[in-house]
């Protein structure tokens, strides 16, 4: 539904990203995620919740067909012990489905499966949710695994979700663009502080869909050793009706 034009620059960004993953050779990605009400439900409600799976099935949203997502088992569990260890508490499963917030960015950026991928979905639909400060937090943890425990892999983060949008309601189709670009700019500039400081009812300014700058704030955490550069800044797509931001740490 997307301008031809708009959409295309938007895929060019996915083929930088590609690119930066291929030169990188990750052994295996770690992807904050979030999803659609397909494994949270009111029934059960988890902060941060690991994937244990060999694989994950990704469902076939958004023209996407069917495809197993491998999983890394072995890393999983021996990071839920590591974050037990340092009081930290995530929750797991032994396997989980994998919606389009998952599955559509890996789409693009290993389309052959190729990769192992430990999913890590947070809470960013329920109220009450864990504060970004703790995404970040989370993201440092992992940084901090992979660099004590295991053992000299490559592991490359991944945030998936979008900045200000609302979802299911009157305002539906609705961006909050100063909060956008103000967004944008903290983690271009690596400073992360006042992002880390976000309460809830600011960012619920920028719409429900807002809370998804958990996986943003979960890398930035992991990333801070790292230099953020921006790949793609498109404020407004007609058509998605939200904006598109593409960002790399290298």
């Amino acid at each position: 539904m997307a301008p031809d034009d708009r959409r295309q620059r938007v895929y060019d960004g996915f083929s930088q990203l590609r690119e930066h993953v291929r030169r990188a050779e990750p052994d295996l990605i770690v992807a904050f995620s979030n999803e659609h009400i397909t494994n949270f439900t009111p029934g059960h409600v988890s902060a941060h919740c690991v994937s244990l799976a060999l694989e994950n099935p990704a469902l076939p949203e958004f023209n996407l067909p069917k495809a197993g997502v491998p999983g890394d088992p072995e890393f999983a569990r021996g990071l839920v012990s590591y974050a037990y260890a340092n009081d930290f508490d995530l929750a797991y499963a032994a396997e989980l489905e994998l919606d389009h917030g998952t599955g559509l960015p890996l789409s693009f950026l290993t389309p052959d499966y190729d990769v192992p991928v430990v999913v890590i979905l947070q809470n960013v639909i329920f109220s009450p949710m864990a504060s970004v400060a703790r995404s970040f937090r989370l993201g440092e943890l992992v940084t901090r695994y992979v660099t004590e425990r295991a053992d000299n892999r490559r592991v490359a983060l991944l945030g998936t979700g979008g900045v200000s949008h609302w979802v299911g309601n009157s305002r539906h189709g609705d961006i909050n663009s100063e909060f956008d670009e103000w967004f944008l700019r903290q983690i271009a500039s690596g400073d992360y502080g006042p992002l880390v400081r976000l309460t809830q009812p600011e960012i619920d300014e920028a719409g429900d869909g807002a809370n998804e700058i958990r996986n943003w704030l979960a890398v930035a955490g992991g990333a801070q050793a790292l230099t953020p550069s921006v790949v793609l800044e498109e404020t407004f797509v007609p058509g998605w009706n939200t904006s598109a931001y593409q960002v790399v740490w290298q």
